[in-house]
């Protein structure tokens, strides 16, 4: 069945991606420019892109909490999106501020903070190899040569929605992976 502006809510809250696409076609604008302008101030376009995904995936996530008709569907998701904005906010005002010392134009590392980095990474790397061949290339895509999840959908062949649902889900994995988790 196709997804409609009748329908999606049905669909969405069974938990099925197509229309998890369609509300990402039909809310992208409204949800953009809210988190936009409330992230604006951290000039951080990747921070701005994953508070987007966030949002959705949020939405997606509890989608079976939702009551109400499509008028109230859209005051909910501007809602998560302006709610996940100021998570994103406090997080990072709360965190503490990192400051890179140059000298003669070259980045001063000390000793500990390149091994600990170069273990992390190994630490990370390796962890990355248990995802799936997809979910991998995605996070190598994202995070290894900053591409944009639109770039990665078309460079994949597959759709925004799913890049998202990947990274969602493949950030989870790692977690229950580093944690020691059931499912390693």
């Amino acid at each position: 069945m196709k997804i409609t502006s009748e329908n999606f809510i049905k669909y969405f809250k069974k938990g099925r991606e197509d229309a998890l696409e369609f509300v990402i076609d039909q809310y992208i604008g409204i949800v953009k420019a809210i988190i936009y302008n409330a992230l604006i101030s951290f000039q951080d376009p990747q921070l701005i892109e994953e508070c987007i995904s966030d949002t959705f995936l949020g939405a997606f996530e509890n989608a079976k909490q939702f009551k109400g008709d499509q008028e109230d569907f859209s005051k909910w998701i501007c809602t998560i999106a302006k709610f996940k904005a100021i998570d994103i906010q406090r997080r990072s005002l709360n965190s503490p501020k990192v400051v890179e010392l140059t000298v003669n134009g070259s980045e001063v590392k000390s000793a500990e903070d390149e091994f600990f980095s170069k273990y992390m990474m190994d630490e990370l790397l390796i962890l990355m190899e248990k995802l799936d061949q997809v979910d991998h290339d995605i996070f190598i895509m994202k995070y290894f040569l900053n591409m944009k999840n639109e770039e990665i959908a078309h460079q994949l062949g597959l759709t925004k929605a799913a890049v998202d649902n990947r990274l969602y889900r493949g950030k989870k994995r790692l977690q229950q992976l580093r944690l020691g988790g059931v499912f390693s």
